[in-house]
């Protein structure tokens, strides 16, 4: 009985949740480090740097004053 009253209860303040923050250890694998991840990253910032130089290009071809 006295398990089931220490489960339910409200950890004071300072005191950490074991229920909301499960133990976790440094080899645990982040989904944001994954194959899939870093590929979607490395086509934004293509994406990106691909975007800048299209504007810069037009800018720099159809501003008479630039040249």
């Amino acid at each position: 009985m006295d398990d089931t009253r220490e489960m339910n209860s409200v950890p004071g303040p300072g005191q950490p949740s074991q229920e909301e923050h499960p133990d976790t250890h440094l080899e645990r694998e982040d989904a944001r480090f994954e194959q899939k991840g870093r590929l979607k990253d490395w086509l934004t910032l293509i994406l990106m740097m691909a975007a800048y130089l299209v504007w810069t290009g037009i800018v720099y071809f159809f501003e008479p004053g630039i040249r």
